[in-house]
């Protein structure tokens, strides 16, 4: 199964990769609408905990626009 939930480092390319595989991942494995349904929740309740943290902005962001490309991939 997919690990989505891992410690946030500082951005390099690398979290490109691992972002390309959440958009793709679903699609290829033909995940049904209730899954892809628990990854949005998921990654939405993320980036709003991330959003309260004391943690670099970078970090905050990086889930913030994960969230907003996979809604706009798989969601309404």
């Amino acid at each position: 199964m997919l690990n989505y939930n891992t410690t946030m480092t500082p951005f390099d390319d690398s979290d490109l990769h691992d972002d390309r595989e959440l958009l793709t991942i679903p699609r290829i494995q033909k995940w049904s609408g209730s899954q892809i349904y628990r990854l949005l929740d998921d990654i939405q309740k993320q980036s709003v905990m991330a959003g309260q943290l004391n943690i670099p902005m970078e970090a905050k962001n990086h889930y913030r626009d994960l969230f907003t490309r996979l809604v706009k991939t798989y969601g309404h």
